[in-house]
């Protein structure tokens, strides 16, 4: 009996060992020094949210299937705007409609699948920057669990899902998330522009 008991326990093991990127849902990620870029230009463009960066550095935190976190430490532009049904709530929280305003850094959670399709990175250089990696290390350490974990291991955002935390001069942090649902605080003083479970019209 207990031959056989080790013999199931064994091949379970082999099982978990032999899953592949695609199967799993929980992944180690890591930010290392060979992670760190410098780039001249980089852009995405969403649902209702872009942004933009003219140059700076960035690092990406990767797993065994994929990029999942970018984090942009070069100072940027972001708009973001909202369904027409939300647009009333959106002055109340900034007090204008849309939001065009800076960024000092950018915390990004999104779909390594995404991750490719978007981000050109064939010109992106590595600058061997020891601050960079250390800021960046930081970042991550301080905003890993607000967002598609499991303890410390990471969970892809869905396709399409896109989770964004801005670090602004004038308005302080600024989280957004567009997937099916729609999600958008600002922190200082706390304000919430969408109601739970608010469905993304772009993405019904």
């Amino acid at each position: 009996m207990r031959v056989l008991f080790v013999g199931l326990a064994l091949a379970l093991a082999v099982v978990v060992a032999q899953e592949t990127p695609q199967e799993k849902k929980f992944f180690e990620v890591k930010i290392t020094k060979d992670e760190i870029y410098s780039y001249n230009g980089i852009k995405f463009a969403g649902d209702y949210t872009s942004w933009e960066s003219p140059s700076g550095q960035l690092a990406l935190g990767r797993t065994e299937g994929g990029v999942t976190i970018l984090v942009i430490l070069g100072a940027g532009t972001f708009k973001i705007e909202a369904p027409e049904a939300a647009q009333e709530k959106f002055k109340e929280v900034f007090g204008m409609y849309p939001l065009k305003t800076k960024f000092n850094t950018l915390y990004m959670r999104i779909n390594p699948k995404e991750f490719e399709e978007i981000f050109d990175h064939s010109k992106w250089e590595k600058p061997n920057d020891e601050a960079a990696f250390t800021k960046s290390k930081a970042l991550v350490d301080e905003k890993f669990l607000g967002s598609y974990h499991a303890g410390p291991l990471a969970i892809f955002p869905p396709y399409k899902t896109r989770f964004m935390d801005f670090d602004t001069p004038d308005l302080g942090q600024i989280v957004n998330e567009e997937g099916y649902w729609l999600i958008l605080r600002r922190f200082a003083p706390y304000k919430s522009v969408y109601p739970p479970k608010f469905v993304n019209p772009k993405q019904k």
